[in-house]
């Protein structure tokens, strides 16, 4: 186990607090002081061109699984600003993935909009009985619950598989949000079946898939 990640925290000067809290892996500590907008969401925006801020480093050479689990944990005793809870702008409870995240309905009506009509998919498309009958088949007693789901996809993180990525609605260039695996990525945006096309996006050999771009956390 590397132990090569830390955790961070943004302190406001206005308020003499606590605002964000994030991790990264060391290389230079670049994520902490990322401060560009596109990679930062609109209330860590609104702070940060409102104050002087402070960057902190709470944990120093860490695994990526401790740093994990200390964010979640700091989170949740600071408190989310948009769930009524404390000071942070934080938009997830931290660890992997995008858990408990709140979308702003603009970006939720975004996200509806590109899978409506011919934008889908599945649309115009019919599967013939055989082909139901046969996915049927092959999942009769392989129910997933979802802890299951993210042990698995943590295992391929631990094993080097898996890599975090950003996405980003392409047209646009909004941020989307970070995910643990291109794979998270394509599940929690409802393709998971366009996962190969995902990663061609990442590698810089597609523009885009499904109106979202995909960019590997470095």
């Amino acid at each position: 186990m590397k132990n090569d990640w830390y955790l961070y925290a943004h302190k406001r000067f206005d308020k003499n607090e606590i605002f964000y809290i994030g991790i990264g892996k060391k290389k230079n500590y670049g994520r902490a002081y990322e401060f560009n907008e596109q990679k930062r969401n609109n209330i860590w925006n609104k702070i940060f061109n409102k104050t002087n801020i402070e960057v902190l480093i709470l944990f120093d050479n860490i695994s990526k699984e401790i740093a994990a689990q200390k964010e979640k944990e700091l989170i949740k005793l600071y408190g989310r600003m948009d769930l009524n809870e404390g000071s942070l702008c934080n938009m997830t409870d931290g660890g992997d993935g995008i858990l408990n995240c709140k979308r702003s309905d603009i970006t939720k009506s975004k996200l509806s909009l590109q899978k409506i009509g011919d934008k889908n998919p599945m649309y115009g498309k019919k599967q013939s009985d055989e082909t139901k009958n046969k996915r049927n088949k092959s999942l009769t007693g392989q129910v997933r619950n979802l802890e299951t789901k993210i042990k698995q996809s943590l295992s391929t993180i631990k094993s080097g598989q898996a890599k975090e990525v950003d996405v980003y609605i392409y047209l646009t260039n909004e941020y989307v949000g970070r995910y643990y695996a291109i794979s998270e990525a394509c599940r929690q945006l409802g393709f998971i079946h366009l996962n190969g096309k995902a990663c061609q996006v990442a590698k810089g050999n597609r523009n885009h898939v499904k109106g979202y771009s995909f960019r590997y956390v470095e």
